[in-house]
């Protein structure tokens, strides 16, 4: 009676609790305007905490590798562990603070000195790519009636392109400086916010975490909660490994094109080995993403260089690819190339740049759920066929 009797009752929870979501996914479709702009004050609302959280998460290697080394010097003396973890965290936003600036003192001073010599040199640069075609071209007419129906083509478009598309488009960026100027204070402000956020998470993180896997435990069963702290740090290893590691690849990239940019002696080694080598941290199409605009900005100066730096940046995104890519990072996704490349459009076509960036440790981790989710699965059925012979 009493098995029956737990048995009318589940039956009846189930129902009640397939009407009550019913009901609220019902709601949530009928107000989903309403949803949609609550959840977007709340994301606007927690911006700084959300900028914190990210800002924390990439400094916490190097904050956790100087604190271990400090900690090494300070043990003999006294509260040496809490001084290690202090210094560790100045240490640590000092260094993110030097490396963007040295990032912005190498790339806005050059990048506007393009700008406004390549808007200055817009006729030179025409009559050089002419100049040069015409040698190509040589004694063939054809070509050479084709160039300059061409060069008289661009010459006409570009003034009036100047005058009715960029000089207006200058006027309407005049104008509407205000709406910009207030957009800049808050994403200052949320930046600013941010960086104090992540200076408490910073100091909380093993805190945070010895308090995160105990709502786990608290939440799940043991065999439960043993799973998900381990697939979390699957993907702590997965992101920290995977970023860490084109960070330090685009790095190495960054250097040898500044230095074979040298070598070539190719205009604007600067601004074009650090737009090689950020881009370059976008797996796949990081090299074409960095390689077109350079190339645009070097031909606008010197064909020639533009052609030799397009051969140079080809060979060494072999090398990176084939070479220096391998060794660094290994294969740490374990995905193959068909789902490194689905990954990065699904998620850049989501997220745009972000998601780029961060696509191929997303996906791998859910992959490898999906994987350990199969191979159970598999195993079950195994043993189900097995009970029955």
């Amino acid at each position: 009676m009493k098995s029956e009797r737990n048995y009318y009752l589940k039956w009846m929870l189930t129902l009640f609790g397939a009407a009550a979501l019913s009901i609220l996914l019902f709601f949530l479709l009928y107000h989903s305007k309403s949803v949609a702009g609550f959840f977007s004050n709340v994301i606007g609302i927690l911006t700084p905490f959300i900028i914190g959280g990210v800002i924390a998460y990439l400094l916490t290697p190097t904050c956790n590798f100087l604190e271990k080394w400090l900690q090494k010097k300070l043990e003999k003396k006294e509260n040496g562990a809490k001084i290690a973890g202090s210094l560790s965290i100045v240490f640590t936003l000092l260094f993110a603070v030097l490396v963007v600036l040295i990032l912005l003192i190498m790339v806005v001073p050059a990048l506007l000195k393009n700008i406004y010599s390549v808007l200055l040199q817009i006729p030179d640069s025409v009559q050089t790519f002419k100049n040069w075609a015409m040698n190509l071209a040589g004694d063939n007419e054809t070509l050479q009636n084709y160039i300059n129906d061409l060069s008289e083509t661009v010459s006409t478009a570009l003034p009036d392109w100047i005058n009715n598309t960029v000089l207006p488009g200058l006027q309407t960026l005049i104008g509407g400086i205000s709406t910009g100027v207030s957009r800049l204070v808050g994403g200052l402000y949320n930046l600013l916010i941010g960086i104090i956020v992540s200076i408490y998470l910073l100091g909380c993180r093993k805190t945070f975490a010895r308090q995160g896997k105990k709502l786990v435990h608290s939440i799940f069963r043991k065999k439960w909660a043993t799973l998900i702290l381990d697939e979390i740090e699957y993907a702590n290893r997965m992101f920290t490994g995977f970023i860490s590691g084109r960070i330090i690849d685009s790095l190495i990239i960054g250097v040898i094109c500044f230095v074979g940019m040298l070598i070539f002696r190719i205009p604007d080694p600067i601004l074009i080995s650090v737009i090689v080598g950020v881009t370059n941290i976008i797996p796949f199409f990081g090299p074409y993403i960095g390689a077109i605009p350079s190339f645009l900005l070097i031909l606008s100066v010197n064909p020639v260089k533009a052609i030799v730096f397009l051969v140079f940046i080809l060979i060494l995104q072999q090398f990176d690819g084939n070479i220096l890519g391998p060794r660094i990072l290994g294969n740490v996704t374990g995905l193959s190339s068909f789902w490194v490349l689905f990954s990065i459009l699904l998620f850049g076509g989501l997220f745009g740049f972000v998601g780029m960036i961060i696509g191929v440790p997303v996906f791998a981790v859910i992959y490898d759920i999906v994987r350990k989710l199969v191979n159970k699965g598999v195993a079950y059925q195994e043993r189900r066929e097995s009970l029955k012979e």
